[in-house]
């Protein structure tokens, strides 16, 4: 697929004005703190997410992993812009009223917002990266949780977490996110690897029960179409929306909401515009898009620094 495919199947994201001026200066920016610092900034993510409990996976060529080395799924994943992908990822996700009970009901994020911010990418990561026998391990695991996952959403709605349609959007509205991230602040990223990334990935939806995942990038569209008529805002999503934009960190960690914060606005720069309209927060979009356009840049070149 090439950039005018892309931009066709997915007009939201062609920028103009200030908001195509902001992501090419991210872009340029970026560019020049790998370059000056000879790949640093990388570097320092890299070891900032180990300390955050991240894992590094060693290669095992009699249990390759699901996705190839160096594949679509690799480069998306491995970019830094995929940090600001899984903040977008979560916030559209949210819009499904019994996929977020669900997340309310059962979920210990208030409680520890970094710990689940952690194992939601360690389990993308692992389902990436890991060996494949470490990858079943952790789908077998998320099978063994889902069922437990019941109960009814505020409207009176039954929800559960093995519900073939719960378990679509969630994976739709993840490989959207990162996808849209990537495209936006990725290093040379390119709309032509789109069709490869949701084929790999449709392995883990299959896994966790969704029986026909989307195969191509305008397939993952055409589902999120579909999906758009159940989406809502209701209660729980105003209070999601605000906790992801200011989640309740303990001690320490406070130290790191600014950066979240920062990372938190470029990702919502790069959500589609019919996410911004049911939220109502567009109006906001320009004052966020420019405070994480500066952080991010800095981070770029500075993060030699940490």
């Amino acid at each position: 697929m090439d950039a005018k495919a892309y931009a066709r199947s997915d007009p939201a994201l062609r920028l103009s004005g200030p908001e195509q001026v902001g992501a090419t200066v991210i872009r340029l920016m970026a560019g020049a703190g790998r370059r000056v610092s000879q790949d640093l900034p990388a570097k320092a993510l890299d070891n900032l997410l180990v300390r955050l409990g991240a894992r590094r996976f060693e290669n095992d060529p009699n249990d390759p992993p699901w996705c190839d080395e160096g594949g679509p799924s690799w480069i998306i994943h491995g970019d830094p812009a995929g940090l600001i992908g899984g903040f977008l990822s979560l916030w559209i996700q949210a819009l499904h009223p019994l996929v977020l009970a669900g997340v309310m009901e059962h979920s210990g994020f208030e409680d520890d917002p970094l710990g689940r911010l952690q194992r939601t990418g360690g389990f993308v990561g692992t389902v990436t990266f890991a060996p494949g026998s470490e990858a079943q391990e952790a789908i077998d695991l998320v099978n063994r949780i889902h069922p437990r996952i019941v109960g009814n959403a505020p409207d009176g709605r039954p929800y559960a977490a093995q519900d073939p349609d719960a378990v679509d959007w969630v994976h739709c509205a993840l490989l959207l996110g990162m996808a849209r991230c990537w495209l936006r602040y990725g290093n040379k990223p390119d709309p032509a690897l789109l069709d490869g990334y949701v084929a790999e990935q449709s392995r883990v939806a299959i896994e966790l029960g969704d029986p026909t995942p989307p195969m191509t990038w305008a397939e993952l569209l055409d589902h999120i179409e579909a999906h758009r008529p159940n989406l809502v805002v209701n209660a729980q999503t105003r209070f999601m929306d605000r906790w992801l934009w200011s989640p309740t960190f303990k001690g320490s960690t406070r130290l790191v909401l600014p950066a979240y914060q920062a990372a938190h606005s470029a990702a919502l720069a790069a959500a589609p515009a019919w996410a911004h309209d049911l939220y109502g927060n567009r109006r906001f979009l320009p004052a966020r898009f420019a405070g994480g356009a500066i952080a991010v840049s800095a981070s770029a070149l500075f993060a030699r620094v940490a």
